[in-house]
């Protein structure tokens, strides 16, 4: 991607040499996760480095699965779009990723997605390139911010979809929420290790720096176009899980939910004796 002057017309995402000569800048980066992984603190710090624009929810990926999926329907394929659906689709996300940045300044354009993982392998297809960030977060701090920010229920939510089969239970809900998210994440990890980067929210709550220096490095962006960094104890949206981790009602979650949560805990490197009842 390239821009100079807040002229969308130099602003390339395919990585290219500008019309004005200068070198090809950082390709897109994607902050992929769900509702309530406290991605907000990603975003924030992200958006401190002076070269990234950072935008969330603009429908950017699902337009480009749409996209994907009208072409390959006009084409009558199948499986992956042709070479000319990806560059016309490249065309399209590039004149809106241009006018999205335009204002900024920035060579390098991010957006939080809460993106289902069709959306994220079609976006990958077009900009094969682009790097994501993917945010994690403990069951048992989105059980207590689903809890706490809902209480008179979990109707038009993100956990509503889950509610089938779990009546009346916020809880096991919120955790066949957490699950199906927190699976798809994963997946979308392993067959693409070279796109993407895991990361915890609580990582980044406790130690700021020292994680936020790791995304840095894996996006290709030097700490010295970056502000200073939030203090992770002081910020309104860093929260240290840690302190809190026990305090939710798991025997709620059915046994064999709560076996699923146990893998992906194991997988997420989270202490598995926080899942049990104190």
């Amino acid at each position: 991607m390239n821009m100079t002057g807040g002229s969308a017309a130099a602003f390339d995402v395919r990585g290219e040499i500008a019309r004005d000569g200068r070198p090809r800048s950082l390709e897109p980066i994607v902050v992929l996760t769900y509702a309530h992984s406290g991605s907000e603190l990603l975003t924030q710090v992200l958006a401190a480095n002076r070269k990234v624009a950072c935008t969330s929810g603009t429908g950017i990926l699902p337009l480009c699965y749409s996209a994907a999926v009208s072409w390959q329907a006009l084409e009558r394929r199948g499986t992956k779009p042709s070479a000319l659906a990806l560059s016309s689709i490249r065309a399209l996300l590039g004149q809106m990723i241009a006018v999205l940045s335009a204002e900024t300044g920035a060579s390098c354009w991010c957006e939080t997605a809460f993106a289902a993982p069709a959306a994220a392998e079609t976006f990958l297809q077009v900009f094969p390139a682009a790097r994501f960030v993917c945010v994690h977060r403990s069951l048992e701090s989105v059980l207590r911010e689903g809890i706490e920010g809902h209480p008179l229920g979990l109707g038009g939510t993100a956990f509503w979809p889950y509610a089938t089969g779990h009546p009346g239970n916020n809880v096991a809900t919120i955790a066949a929420y957490w699950t199906a998210n927190t699976e798809a994440l994963l997946e979308f990890e392993n067959m693409h290790p070279q796109s993407c980067l895991r990361v915890r929210h609580e990582d980044l709550a406790d130690d700021a720096s020292g994680a936020v220096n790791g995304v840095l490095a894996f996006l290709g962006l030097n700490p010295r176009d970056h502000a200073l960094l939030p203090d992770p104890i002081s910020s309104s949206t860093a929260v240290n899980d840690a302190s809190e981790r026990g305090r939710v009602p798991l025997s709620n979650v059915p046994s064999h939910l709560l076996a699923r949560v146990k893998e992906l805990y194991s997988r997420l490197d989270y202490p598995l004796p926080v899942l049990l009842d104190q």
